[in-house]
């Protein structure tokens, strides 16, 4: 199945400083794109795995690895079921119109 969709927990973690701040910013508004953001440093996707490859290599070449930490964990659909949440929602894939 070639849309089949996995769920990415994606979380950062940039250092404070005035260079990482524009990265920071400008990896949040890349994120925003692709998810929901659930807590400050820590967005929920639903993709396909020719969104996940872009938003792969744009995240690459965004980040500084020896100064910044990004960590992408890919969970089935089974470890999303079994998610258990405090205060929001369980995380849920948006429902698409196609018009």
């Amino acid at each position: 199945m070639k849309n089949q969709t996995l769920f990415y927990l994606i979380v950062y973690d940039l250092p404070d400083n005035k260079a990482a701040n524009k990265r920071r910013k400008r990896l949040h508004d890349l994120l925003c794109g692709y998810g929901t953001r659930t807590q400050y440093s820590v967005f929920e996707c639903f993709l396909t795995g020719v969104q996940f490859a872009k938003l792969k290599v744009r995240v690459e070449k965004l980040i500084k690895p020896a100064e910044d930490s990004v960590r992408i964990y890919v969970l089935d659909a089974g470890a999303v079921r079994k998610t258990i949440t405090y205060g929001s929602e369980k995380p849920r894939q948006a429902e698409t119109l196609i018009l």
